[in-house]
C-alpha cells in the first residue's frame, strides 16, 4: 500500500472511531464517516471491501493495538499493580473530560450493539476483550498482583462500567472512585 494509502486508510479509521464513539455504530452512517474522514466515497471501500463492518473490525484492531501498548509498556517497566489501576482509570477520566465526555468505549459500545449476523465484528469485540483481559492480567502480574485473571477482568468491567456512569452523569467521580477501591484491593492482595 503506498503511503497515501495508508494515510487515507488511518483516516477512515480514526474518523469512525471517533464517530462509533459518540454516537454507536448503527446511528453512525457511512457517508459521515467519509465527510468526517474527508476522503471520497470510493476510498472506503477500496481500503474496505466488506463496507463498515470491516471498517468497524479495523477501529477495533487500531484500539486494540493502543491497548496492548499501554499494558506492554507498565509490564515492562514493572509498574507496581495498584498504580497501573490508578493510571487507567486516571487517565480514562482525564480523556473523557478532554472530550467533553462525548466519547465511550469503544469495545464495550459495540459490544452492546453488534447484531447477531454481524459475525466478524462480533468475534473481533470477543476477542479484543480476551486479548485485553490477557495482557492486563500480565502487567498486573507482573505489578505484583495476586489474582491477576479475576483483577484484570474485574478492572475492565468497572472501567466500562464507570465510563458509561461519567457520560451519563457528566462526572469522572465513578472512575475515580471505582480506580481508589480497586488499586487498595491490588495493593491488598
Amino acid at each position: 500500500m503506498t503511503r497515501q494509502g495508508e494515510e487515507t486508510r488511518q483516516r477512515l479509521i480514526r474518523a469512525a472511531l471517533a464517530l462509533f464513539q459518540s454516537q454507536g455504530y448503527h446511528a453512525t452512517g457511512i457517508a459521515q464517516i467519509l465527510s468526517h474522514a474527508g476522503v471520497p466515497k470510493g476510498s472506503l471501500y477500496h481500503h474496505f471491501p466488506e463496507g463498515k463492518q470491516a471498517l468497524a473490525v479495523a477501529t477495533v484492531d487500531f484500539l486494540a493495538e493502543e491497548m496492548a501498548g499501554r499494558f506492554a509498556r507498565a509490564t515492562e517497566g514493572g509498574i507496581p499493580a495498584e498504580k497501573q489501576i490508578s493510571r487507567l482509570f486516571t487517565d480514562t477520566a482525564a480523556w473523557l473530560e478532554g472530550h467533553d465526555y462525548s466519547q465511550g468505549a469503544l469495545i464495550s459500545l459495540l459490544a452492546q450493539e453488534v447484531e447477531t449476523g454481524e459475525t466478524a465484528l462480533r468475534a473481533r469485540v470477543a476477542k479484543a476483550y480476551r486479548e485485553a483481559t490477557t495482557q492486563l492480567a500480565e502487567a498486573l502480574e507482573t505489578g505484583g498482583a495476586s489474582a491477576p485473571e479475576e483483577l484484570a477482568t474485574t478492572v475492565l468491567a468497572a472501567l466500562d462500567g464507570a465510563m458509561a456512569r461519567a457520560r451519563g452523569q457528566r462526572s469522572t467521580v465513578a472512575l475515580h472512585r471505582a480506580g481508589d477501591i480497586l488499586s487498595r484491593v491490588a495493593r491488598a492482595g
